[in-house]
């Protein structure tokens, strides 16, 4: 037996992230107000779990079509062309896969290669970087600015972009900062794209909770379909995080060497996850409707307390479940500042850092706790601003 196992490299390479500190430090204490999660404490609508439980009475857990069950593939072909504009043939162009993270990892995995390099506007989700390193490929971070609303600056991205560069990665709706990009910075991004022979990589998850006028998806717009990869799911829009369903669409070619990674990595997707989400597909509009208000609610009290708090700014929240504050006032990092909020306040939030670098000085605040926890959390967080003078 070997006494040591080496760790391909690029596996090492990944970051553990700062979110594992601050859960050690809330382990140590109790009666916390959470505003990190983005793990929503809501249930499935009833509509959703009816249809559930018929499958799970009638034994429905066997291994299901290696790439997602054709009538969902269908339906979710047909809802991407009625809403969003995109066209994707559910045979050769769309897969489901078990949550965003999956198609993430199996798309990048697929067209990146050793020493490429991907432009992930930032402050960014952390997954996207961690992809890029496990694919040997070189995360590029180009800074979005809060005086520019979090709006990526063209020129600059641009700037960035080597003979080595392959891809641009980014969501919209905006995980951690709550921003949307409209359609003008979606045309310029497209531009960008095919000025420079890239593939857009576009997280769509938070989509339907968008609070201003939904954008297009960036696949849809003129000569984008051959180099766009959008993701969506329904994780996040019913409620249903931990059943695993998530989608990719894309042009056919490379889909199909991404359906084989899926297949080597996941067979299939879960069967009752598939069944939640052709019922998801039928839930009653009002149904969602009110979970989305809910939702709105929760960000505005969110964000209008948090800028009550003198010399602290916050760019508007426009969609997601998120706010990202700047909290330079209080003079400490984030990690530090995020630590003091947890053992002297009992609010746990999320430091900037664990978006990247360019999130220092800046909290992740999230609406994901049921509303009296939400407004816990404000309080105390107002409560040791005051403190803090």
């Amino acid at each position: 037996m070997t006494k040591y196992i080496q760790i391909n490299a690029d596996i090492s390479n990944i970051p553990y992230g700062d979110r594992k500190k601050i859960l050690d430090a809330a382990q140590k204490q109790k009666d916390l107000a959470d505003l990190v999660s983005g793990n929503p404490d809501m249930p499935m609508p009833q509509f959703l779990r009816e249809r559930l439980k018929e499958a799970v009475d009638a034994g429905y857990a066997r291994y299901t079509n290696y790439y997602g069950l054709p009538e969902l593939r269908q339906r979710v072909s047909e809802r991407l062309a009625a809403q969003r504009g995109i066209i994707a043939d559910p045979d050769k162009e769309l897969l489901i896969t078990i949550g965003v993270q999956e198609a993430l990892y199996v798309v990048m995995r697929s067209v990146l290669h050793p020493g490429d390099e991907v432009l992930i506007p930032s402050p960014h989700y952390a997954n996207y970087y961690m992809n890029t390193l496990a694919c040997g490929a070189k995360p590029v971070l180009v800074q979005l600015h809060e005086e520019n609303g979090f709006v990526p600056d063209i020129e600059q991205l641009e700037e960035a972009i080597t003979p080595k560069t392959r891809a641009l990665v980014f969501c919209n709706p905006n995980n951690p900062l709550g921003v949307v990009w409209p359609r003008e910075v979606l045309e310029k991004l497209a531009g960008l794209a095919q000025a420079h022979d890239l593939l857009v990589l576009v997280d769509e998850i938070y989509r339907d909770f968008t609070y201003t006028d939904q954008p297009p998806s960036i696949g849809s717009l003129p000569g984008m379909a051959e180099r766009t990869f959008t993701f969506g799911g329904f994780s996040k829009s019913y409620m249903m995080m931990g059943l695993r369903v998530g989608y990719v669409v894309g042009p056919a070619e490379p889909m199909f060497h991404v359906k084989n990674l899926h297949y080597c990595i996941a067979l299939c997707p879960p069967s009752l996850g598939q069944v939640a989400a052709l019922a998801a597909l039928d839930c009653p509009q009002e149904v969602l409707d009110e979970l989305h208000k809910e939702f709105r609610e929760r960000i505005q009290l969110l964000y209008q307390s948090v800028t009550t708090i003198p010399r602290v700014t916050c760019v508007k929240p426009q969609g997601a479940f998120y706010i990202f504050p700047n909290m330079k006032r209080f003079g400490l990092t984030s990690m530090d500042l995020a630590i003091q909020l947890i053992e002297k306040a009992g609010v746990s939030t999320l430091p900037g850092t664990e978006f990247g670098p360019y999130g220092e000085g800046h909290l992740r605040l999230s609406v994901c706790a049921k509303r009296e926890q939400l407004e816990k959390g404000i309080a105390r967080l107002l409560e040791f601003a005051k403190k803090s003078g």
